[in-house]
């Protein structure tokens, strides 16, 4: 995220997040964000980046806030 700010030298745009889960061990932060993914876990991110693109378009055809009310609940 620091890239992106750096880069684009703001922090003024709409970010959207993909929770990937925990790593089992602290210590192993940088591997699980940034190290292979398991075949079983592919399927599971799949579906979020999914939901994302999902995210993107009601943002794009409704606005953030009905899209943060829609993505943000416990039922999405």
């Amino acid at each position: 995220m620091k890239s992106v700010t750096h880069y684009l030298q703001t922090d003024n745009f709409i970010r959207i997040r993909v929770g990937i889960g925990k790593p089992e061990y602290k210590d192993d932060l940088i591997n699980y964000v940034i190290g292979p993914i398991e075949p079983e876990e592919k399927t599971i991110l799949q579906k979020g980046v999914n939901k994302a693109a999902e995210a993107v378009l009601e943002i794009l055809n409704n606005g953030i806030d009905i899209a943060m009310n829609k993505f943000n609940g416990k039922e999405s």
